[in-house]
């Protein structure tokens, strides 16, 4: 028996302590409210499933009102406002004109303090031309690289990652390549840690953060201990750093009883681990360079003798001989115990059967 959609719609449970904008059925940005589902969209209103990301923070002030005296001008660059909808269907996008200097000496900017040498920062922006196309330049966190882009009248999310040095940080908007002038609307500006931006944040004065997806599935009637099998539809993050989970299922804590899929990016693979009695039964990897920015099927399966993922259509099993805890309590979904290592990625879909399935079908099932 498979039970599709069910659990995920009728018993999922999601936490989280701020808004948040997704993209809309209507093709704009909006806003989901603390505890709602974010569940975002293409450009075309086409759901992409569920985002599910960690704590994140807009390292900026004043994210979108670029004419404020915190976003720094070179000589001869004008900020005005725009009656061109933001994409989130505000009039909050500004318009930016650059003279077009060599050297990137037609910028603007923005001074952050307090960032970490050598830690990667993303800085990210929305970006199109006023009218035909544009030729823009971004700089990194020290302020010496040049990232050149083109836009054209449609809305973009630019966006670089870069380390932070130990001299000057900002984030620079120029035309330090082509030193051709260009007129172009901007908004909202995002400087994070990490390897690649996150959802939008949108900052007024000070820095300003969103709480981490706390998503939940209660396992009731319907979860069957002691044996099962989920299959994950997901779409990864644009780029990820450390370990990410992708389910966890435990007892009363995770240092006790649990049965764990996660993903170690340093290490490119997959893993699974099982604890029975907070003893270590089964740690294993199990895949390598699971790709970013890309669906992926993942199939896992356990029962009361070996566990079994499924990545691409293909099976590998655990050492068997164990007994499988049959006290899971929790199911945690894109994250380690709803606090960190988040997924920052999509799921699409979630089946769930309350036994183990074959290999042969997990390796269908696992096969996009």
């Amino acid at each position: 028996m498979g039970l599709r959609y069910q659990p995920l719609a009728a018993c999922m449970n999601v936490s989280r302590a701020s808004t948040k904008l997704v993209w809309g059925p209507s093709g704009l940005l909006e806003t989901r409210a603390i505890d709602e589902p974010a569940y975002d969209h293409d450009r075309l209103g086409r759901r992409l499933g569920l985002l599910i990301e960690g704590a994140a923070t807009n390292l900026l002030r004043y994210s979108t009102a670029f004419d404020n005296a915190l976003w720094e001008k070179n000589s001869g660059v004008v900020v005005s406002a725009s009656t061109i909808a933001a994409p989130d269907g505000s009039q909050t996008a500004m318009q930016l004109d650059l003279p077009g200097t060599s050297g990137g000496a037609d910028g603007l900017y923005q001074n952050v303090g307090g960032l970490v040498a050598n830690e990667t920062y993303s800085f990210a922006v929305w970006m199109r031309a006023v009218s035909g196309t544009a030729n823009i330049t971004l700089g990194g966190i020290d302020g010496a690289s040049a990232h050149g882009l083109t836009l054209d009248e449609n809305w973009q999310r630019v966006w670089i990652a870069e380390p932070a040095s130990g001299t000057t940080r900002y984030p620079k908007i120029s035309t330090a390549i082509t030193a051709l002038s260009a007129s172009i609307l901007i908004w909202n500006a995002q400087l994070e840690a990490g390897p690649a931006p996150t959802s939008d944040i949108i900052s007024n004065g000070i820095p300003a953060a969103r709480a981490c997806d706390d998503v939940r599935l209660d396992p009731g009637d319907w979860f069957a201990q002691g044996q099962g099998t989920l299959v994950f539809d997901l779409h990864t993050a644009s780029d990820w750093a450390g370990i990410w989970r992708i389910v966890q299922l435990y007892s009363a804590s995770l240092n006790d009883d649990h049965l764990d899929l996660g993903y170690d990016s340093a290490a490119d693979q997959l893993r699974i681990s099982l604890r029975s009695g907070g003893v270590p039964v089964v740690t294993q990897s199990l895949y390598g360079q699971l790709a970013k920015d890309s669906r992926h099927r993942i199939a896992l399966a356990w029962d009361d003798d070996v566990i079994s993922v499924g990545l691409d259509g293909v099976v590998l099993s655990s050492p068997d001989g164990f007994a499988m805890p049959r006290n899971f309590s929790n199911i945690v979904l894109g994250s380690f115990g709803g606090t960190d290592k988040a997924l920052n990625g999509h799921v699409r879909n979630l089946a769930y059967w309350p036994e183990k399935l074959s290999n042969a079908r997990l390796s269908e099932l696992s096969t996009i």
